[in-house]
């Protein structure tokens, strides 16, 4: 079995996986990049393919959201304890919104994931939409029997973010400076903007306009110069 993404994510690539096959790289990389990693469906893909199986598995995975970035951390090290926090929930809407009024900060790393999982499947279409303030505002779903406990898939996920090379880090899609250099294998899946998209999902409390579109134009091409495999 190989692992699938744990969260629900607008944008996901799942279902375009088949598609991508033909275009990864055909020759080996020493390091993976995905500056932009949301739900993971292109990394969780190849961390049980025959492309890390053959070549080495070291991955910096990185996001802006650090509610995201929490709870894959927390589901590589303090897995037992997130079931066991997620088998709590409760799929009524009285119980959702007491949740999402929870101030992440004021949870525990462990308490926070649980959160952050029980929202995203339980909430509206699986958004994480935030406002200025940075707080959750997705309704409630009204989903029948909403899978926030997959233990299963959660072990496999575990089990692929445990590998010694791979790193989760918080932050600017630009980190990527920082690791790339020749022949590494850089995936990027920013967030599309458009001008006249007023309802536009945002992730966190800063928002991914056009001028973040034109810096990332320029690190591309960096990224390019230096031999890496985009």
């Amino acid at each position: 079995m190989r692992p699938r993404p744990p969260l629900k994510w607008v944008g996901g690539k799942g279902g375009l996986l088949r598609q991508f096959g033909p275009l990864l790289p055909k020759k080996p990389w020493d390091l993976y990049i995905e500056p932009f990693f949301g739900g993971g469906a292109v990394f969780f893909h190849l961390a049980s393919s025959l492309f890390f199986q053959r070549w080495p598995t070291h991955a910096v995975l990185i996001d802006k959201n650090e509610e995201l970035i929490n709870f894959y951390r927390v589901v590589r090290g303090n897995l037992e304890e997130l079931l066991a926090d997620l088998r709590k929930h409760e799929s009524t809407p009285e119980y959702y919104y007491r949740i999402r009024t929870l101030t992440p900060e004021g949870l525990t790393p462990v308490q926070r994931a649980s959160r952050f999982l029980y929202l995203n499947k339980t909430g509206y279409n699986g958004l994480w939409r935030v406002n200025s303030k940075g707080q959750y505002n997705v309704p409630f779903g009204r989903y029948k029997k909403p899978r926030f406990l997959d233990e299963a898939n959660l072990r496999l996920v575990s089990r692929a973010l445990a590998q010694p090379g791979v790193h989760l880090l918080v932050g600017d899609y630009s980190l990527a400076l920082n690791y790339a250099g020749p022949g590494t294998f850089i995936y990027l899946d920013p967030p599309y903007y458009l001008p006249k998209m007023a309802r536009n999902p945002f992730y966190t409390r800063d928002r991914f306009g056009v001028k973040d579109q034109i810096r990332l134009a320029k690190i591309f091409r960096e990224l390019d110069s230096r031999g890496c495999l985009l």
